[in-house]
């Protein structure tokens, strides 16, 4: 995709906006200073921002979506913004937070995630509102000779000392030399395509601060960093989107699946998701974290929140649907209205991988050895159980299909 920025809209210079923004409930800090940013963001000049996303997965789901709100208010203030994606970068893998290893990625494992990113991400921010690029584009070329420029401006020990490779020396865990080069191809990332600031989560700050001194080193000029809030249980501290153990809410999913998914997170998650993946208003968000320190039933803020998602991301009609569709299974112990169908493959575990209600046979197995899978109202037991046309299929709490 080209330049696709259909119309331009005035930069916003009015101090209480920018203010209103640099301190939105989205973004948890702001580099060098939310002061000095308002300065730059008060000048009147438009500013390039990005966000970058590595197609790890095929969906975007709501733990990313934080950033794209902020990315639809910079672009609302007027400022030129950039969707990155790590179509190379996704080959090597982000080291933030893992305690191990990612396995590599291929070219075609990469193409196929990405296919519907840009749709998605629409959802949110009108395709006329952002530029896409690749880093492929550059990485695909970049001379090593180039790139030992970048990497001479870095230690060991400033990429040792992360507390993810801490923990795994502690543990005698191995760290690839090529996790050292991710942050500062992230870095680079910026460099290349001369932007004045980056928004991430507060998870990738070490990644982006390390791009605002090569920005710095070979530009000559600030660059700014917009470190969001990341989705936490408020009681476990954990992130609450899980994108490696299939613990999330994608924005593509089923209004059903939606729902449902949303209604077996924890009490705990309802305020954090309502405050950052969701753009109800502040009034509203402080009105439903009351009502929960006040000891209503969170069933009740849950089922709004599962609502207003559904809404956000299909439409009221769905939304409405997809609430008394829940009513119907969990609190009458009926089928839901409507069931989708699947491909027989024979087994439960294929068919399981099948309806999507598993992504791998691993993940089907676990499930079935936990007791999570059952057919016609029945636990299913081994793996090689067949399925016949008519059978329903349930998996967890929310997933219903039935065999063709």
């Amino acid at each position: 995709m080209g330049m696709i920025l259909s119309r331009m809209t005035k930069v916003v210079t009015d101090k209480n906006k920018i203010n209103e923004f640099l301190n939105s409930r989205y973004i948890e800090a702001v580099f060098p200073s939310k002061e000095r940013v308002a300065e730059m963001m008060g000048r009147g000049k438009q500013l390039v921002f990005y966000w970058g996303i590595d197609p790890t997965g095929p969906d975007v789901h709501l733990g990313h979506t934080t950033n794209v709100f902020v990315m639809k208010r910079l672009a609302e203030l007027g400022h030129k913004i950039i969707m990155l994606i790590g179509d190379f970068t996704a080959t090597i893998g982000d080291p933030t937070d893992k305690e191990a290893m990612r396995k590599p990625l291929t070219e075609k494992e990469v193409k196929e995630n990405m296919k519907t990113y840009i749709d998605q991400i629409s959802k949110i921010l009108p395709k006329n509102l952002f530029e896409v690029k690749y880093n492929s584009k550059w990485y695909n070329k970049l001379i090593y000779k180039d790139w030992l420029k970048v990497a001479m401006k870095f230690t060991q020990q400033q990429m040792i000392a992360r507390d993810m490779f801490q923990e795994r020396l502690k543990k005698d865990k191995p760290i690839g030399m090529h996790e050292f080069d991710y942050p500062m191809m992230q870095g680079y990332d910026s460099v290349v395509m001369n932007v004045d600031g980056e928004v991430g989560g507060n998870d990738q700050t070490f990644n982006m601060m390390i791009g605002r001194d090569l920005v710095k080193d070979f530009l000559g000029k600030e660059k700014i960093v917009i470190a969001t809030r990341l989705l936490e249980d408020l009681a476990t501290g954990s992130k609450i989107m899980n994108k490696s153990e299939e613990q999330y809410v994608a924005i593509n999913q089923r209004p059903e699946d939606m729902f449902g998914k949303v209604m077996a997170m924890s009490d705990s998650a309802i305020s954090p998701v309502l405050s950052y993946a969701t753009e109800v208003t502040n009034e509203r968000v402080a009105e439903v974290k009351s009502r929960l320190e006040g000891g209503e039933n969170p069933m009740i803020s849950k089922k709004e929140l599962a609502y207003e998602l559904v809404r956000m991301y299909h439409n009221e009609k769905e939304a409405q649907k997809a609430r008394d569709n829940f009513e119907r299974v969990f609190s009458e112990g009926q089928l839901p209205e409507e069931i989708q169908e699947v491909e027989n493959k024979g087994t439960i575990l294929q068919t399981t991988v099948v309806a999507g209600i598993a992504s791998s046979l691993t993940e089907a197995k676990r499930l079935i050895d936990q007791g999570a899978i059952k057919i016609n109202g029945e636990t299913v037991t081994r793996w090689d159980q067949e399925v016949k046309r008519g059978d329903i299929i349930k998996g967890g709490p929310h997933k219903f299909r039935r065999v063709k």
